[in-house]
C-alpha cells in the first residue's frame, strides 16, 4: 500500500515507538508492506481532501480511505473532537461524524439514523 505525497496533517504509531509520530503539514509519501517490522499499529492523515485511516491486525492492515467535501463541515454536531495520546503539542484530534439511515426494528422497521463513521481531519481545525 502506498500513500501518494502530499502534505498532511496526522500521525503515525510505529510498533517499536513509545509514541506516535505526529505530522502537522508535512509533505511526504508512505509505502507500507505486510509482515514487515516496525509496522505501523495505528495512523490517521488528512491532506484537506482525502483521510485515510489506517489500522494494523493480524499481520495485516486495514487501511480506509475517505473523500472529505467542503459541505460536510456545514452540518451542525458533526465535528467531533478528541484529547491525544502521547502527542506533544496537539490539543485535540478532530473527526467528522458521518450517520447513515438503517432499518431499525424497534421503530416499526423505519429507517432511523445510526453512527457510520468518524473520519479525522486533522488537529484542532474546523476547515482545512
Amino acid at each position: 500500500m502506498k500513500i501518494d505525497k502530499s502534505t498532511h496533517q496526522g500521525y503515525l504509531w510505529y510498533s517499536d515507538e513509545k509514541e506516535p509520530r505526529v505530522f502537522n503539514n508535512e509533505e511526504f509519501e508512505l509505502e507500507m508492506a505486510e509482515n514487515t517490522n516496525p509496522f505501523i499499529v495505528e495512523g490517521h492523515l488528512f491532506d484537506g481532501i482525502n483521510s485515510i485511516s489506517i489500522k494494523y491486525v493480524d499481520g495485516k492492515y486495514i487501511i480506509n480511505k475517505y473523500v472529505v467535501k467542503k459541505d460536510d463541515f456545514k452540518s451542525p454536531n458533526v465535528i467531533k473532537e478528541f484529547l491525544p495520546n502521547r502527542m506533544k503539542g496537539i490539543e485535540k484530534l478532530c473527526f467528522l461524524e458521518y450517520w447513515k439511515p438503517q432499518k431499525d426494528n424497534l421503530c416499526e422497521d423505519m429507517e432511523v439514523l445510526q453512527p457510520a463513521e468518524l473520519v479525522f481531519i486533522g488537529f484542532n481545525d474546523k476547515e482545512k
